[in-house]
């Protein structure tokens, strides 16, 4: 790849283009990982209530603190859990790289402006 000369118009706009493309991937992408987690953290809900709902029973009527009950409803459901968070970090991660190309273009948006106003 060659490198941007910043006083070369037709550079900056072309960078400008293709940085434009890659920010709309990018964009369909975080919709895809958005949704994705979104499933996977309902998942986890649902599995989690499930999970509560076999320790309660499981305890044939004896007592159990809120704090055990917990701790058994998690070690069930760490597998799913650690499953969305990856997901939920993925999508973070993807939206970082949005704001990244959003920023970057807007810099190279300044520039154009500012070469346009010296001729």
């Amino acid at each position: 790849m060659t490198q941007l000369d910043p006083n070369n118009p037709a550079q900056v706009a072309h960078e400008i283009a293709r940085l434009s493309e890659m920010l709309e991937e990018r964009t369909g992408e975080y919709r895809d990982d958005i949704e994705e987690a979104a499933k996977l953290s309902a998942t986890l809900k649902g599995d989690y209530a499930r999970a509560m709902l076999t320790v309660i029973a499981s305890s044939n009527g004896g007592r159990m603190t809120v704090a055990e009950k917990d701790a058994r409803v998690e070690v069930e459901v760490n597998n799913e859990r650690i499953i969305a968070e990856v997901s939920e970090a993925k999508a973070k991660a993807t939206k970082a790289a949005l704001d990244s190309l959003r920023v970057q273009i807007d810099a190279l948006r300044s520039l154009g402006a500012n070469l346009r106003a010296q001729t």
